[in-house]
């Protein structure tokens, strides 16, 4: 009995030390989420930077047909308009954005970010 306890004491011990010195397989599980999970914020970071410069890139250059530039004298029919204006002087005739997009063969999502977009710069916000 006294050999028994003492063999079942000491394969205890040994079984311990064992389990001390193994890799724990959640801990090298929650690493590797814990790694993906940053680089897909990094993605993301650089996804958005880059959409960001493309939408400024789009909005800003001056040979673009959505430039944003008002003619000088509004009583004379201009045929080469920007989109922005046209867009901006049918919403003040009243027209509604559906006939808008008619008119201008822009989709009707397109119509109404021109004319959030020329709401927000006439209230004081940055037109980029």
């Amino acid at each position: 009995m006294y050999v028994a306890s003492i063999t079942l004491i000491s394969i205890s011990i040994i079984l311990l030390i064992v389990s001390l010195f193994m890799k724990n397989r959640f801990n090298q599980l929650d690493e590797q989420i814990e790694q993906l999970s940053l680089s897909m914020m990094q993605e993301n970071y650089q996804l958005k930077k880059k959409l960001k410069i493309l939408e400024e890139e789009l909005l800003v250059t001056d040979d673009s047909p959505l430039s944003f530039s008002i003619p000088e004298k509004k009583d004379q029919s201009y045929p080469n308009v920007p989109l922005l204006v046209e867009v901006q002087r049918l919403s003040k005739a009243g027209k509604s954005p559906e006939t808008i997009a008619k008119e201008t063969s822009l989709s009707i999502y397109d119509v109404r970010s021109i004319l959030q977009q020329i709401q927000n710069s006439e209230s004081g916000g940055t037109f980029s």
